[in-house]
């Protein structure tokens, strides 16, 4: 009998080659782990806008949105604040925002230019603007200016 075709045998022993080989180099593809990292610090980032858009309401509100150096009330004191948005200040952040114990802080900046950078404890603290897995807030520069948010995601 000439037939043509697989057997069961040459199929299953085809499917189990495929199986090893797709659990040998699907982790090399899939970076599972920088891809949680990052959607963490996302969360991170839209934390620090909605506290940032809060502050700057209550800014608004008081009528110091256009100043360099003011304060707003907290119900815990008063919270400094740049154009009505907060400072890159770790110990202002940390009173408005809630980070868990995953997270460090890490503030720089000069005269001009303040810089507030979150990243995971899990990963190298950040060396620069461009070092990966971290958000940071630059201060706003001037009046109707926002501060920026920016994430640089996990490798």
């Amino acid at each position: 009998m000439n037939s043509k075709g697989f057997t069961l045998i040459e199929l299953i022993v085809v499917i189990v080659i495929l199986g090893i080989l797709a659990a040998t180099a699907a982790p090399k593809f899939i970076n599972l782990k920088a891809d949680a990292q990052t959607a963490t610090l996302q969360g991170v980032k839209a934390t620090m806008q909605g506290a940032a858009a809060m502050v700057h309401s209550k800014s608004l509100v008081k009528g110091n949105h256009k100043k360099a150096n003011s304060t707003i009330k907290l119900i815990d004191g008063d919270l400094l604040i740049k154009y009505g948005y907060p400072r890159a200040n770790i110990n202002e952040w940390k009173r408005i925002i809630n980070v868990d114990e995953n997270f460090n802080y890490l503030g720089f900046g000069s005269s001009s230019l303040n810089v507030l950078v979150i990243y995971r404890k899990d990963t190298p603290a950040p060396t620069g603007a461009n070092s990966p897995c971290m958000v940071y807030y630059l201060e706003s520069t001037k009046p109707n200016t926002a501060p920026q948010f920016i994430l640089n995601e996990c490798v």
